[in-house]
């Protein structure tokens, strides 16, 4: 359920959450998917848009249903649009 505040922000109990620590560490919630692992790549669907983070010995520490944490050398992070 999506709502409007006050600030114009959009607020969802079910929106995508990434959290990230310096450019080593981002737990990222909300993951419907993984299309591309490796290469010096992540890329995660998140539904309405996906996120790609670029880097150096970039892998997935955890990985659950809630969502995962990605660990290497955060170089860079691309968001972009699924429809």
């Amino acid at each position: 359920m999506k709502k409007t505040g006050s600030d114009g922000m959009i607020s969802s109990a079910f929106a995508p959450r990434i959290e990230l620590t310096g450019n080593a560490c981002c737990v990222v919630e909300g993951i419907r998917s993984i299309p591309k692992y490796g290469g010096g790549e992540i890329k995660l669907d998140l539904g309405k848009y996906s996120v790609s983070f670029f880097g150096d010995g970039l892998f997935i520490k955890a990985f659950t249903r809630e969502g995962a944490v990605i660990e290497g050398i955060i170089v860079s992070m691309e968001f972009e649009s699924n429809g």
